[in-house]
């Protein structure tokens, strides 16, 4: 479920090779061997950052994902197995108390869909919510930045402009990178060129259906047995139970489709530079 991965594969594809192996590897100017990077302006950085920034900063999100993502993963592999191993118990008790085997079938899965829903709840929250947009957010600057070096290249510019190209990239790609991890965070990407904006409507537009809407349908679904075991054990009833349980995941998958009918609707408009 590590965002962070996800960011990795549109990288992979969207960041031309070029312009990735520079704005990582390559020190643009002397000052790399300077002091630590220092802003006066985030947008005119007045030293780049030292060489492998970028990695070691992409490196050590991955711990702050994992931390974030990482407890509700061993939630899940510990308390449902639990969970399922006892559910044989708690079924014959609740069998026992209310004489009734329908509402102690909910109240077993119940004993197991709750645990679930928490883990796969935790997971999915905090993937779409603090993960995902911040990963996105890094690897949509990264490209942005990407294909301004490499125009700089291909319009012919001078040494002097390529290096502040490449300088500029990659502290704003460490900012990014460094940016607080809060929820739903504003995209931060600024296009130029119609091609850079065309480029990040494709990114977003990958996010949304490889992982926002599935993601989201994966939660609505541990949701919806949670309400049919809910309902089941309350009433007996199983026809209803199961059209309470399909109606949550109905509701679900209507949402799911509008987070990828917004993503393909909404269009970046590239800023001119000043």
């Amino acid at each position: 479920m590590n965002r962070h991965h996800h960011a990795r594969i549109l990288a992979t594809v969207m960041l031309t090779p070029l312009a990735a192996l520079t704005l990582v590897n390559a020190p643009a100017s002397a000052a790399e061997d300077g002091p630590p990077l220092t802003f006066v302006n985030p947008d005119e950085p007045t030293m780049p950052p030292p060489p492998g920034a970028i990695v070691t900063t992409f490196a050590g999100n991955q711990l702050k994902y994992c931390a974030l993502i990482c407890p509700h993963i061993i939630d899940f592999v510990v308390d449902v197995p639990v969970a399922i191993v006892r559910s044989p118990g708690v079924f014959a008790a609740a069998r026992a108390q209310t004489g009734s085997t329908d509402r102690a079938t909910g109240i077993a899965a119940a004993s197991i869909t709750r645990p679930t829903n928490s883990a796969m709840t935790g997971i999915i929250d905090n993937d779409l919510n603090l993960v995902l947009p911040r990963a996105q957010n890094a690897l949509e600057v990264a490209v942005v930045e990407g294909l301004t070096v490499a125009d700089t290249v291909r319009s012919g510019g001078p040494p002097a402009a390529v290096g502040k190209a490449v300088d500029t990239g990659r502290a704003k790609i460490v900012d990014a990178l460094n940016a607080p991890i809060v929820a739903n965070p504003p995209q931060i990407a600024t296009p130029t060129t119609p091609a850079q904006a065309a480029t990040l409507d494709a990114i977003d537009v990958g996010s949304a259906v490889l992982f926002q809407a599935p993601e989201l349908v994966m939660v609505g679904a541990t949701e919806a047995a949670v309400v049919a075991a809910q309902h089941l054990a309350t009433t007996g009833d199983s026809d209803g139970a199961r059209a309470v349980g399909v109606a949550h995941l109905n509701e679900t998958i209507t949402h799911a489709n509008d987070v990828i009918r917004q993503a393909t609707t909404y269009h970046h408009v590239p800023e001119p530079l000043s």
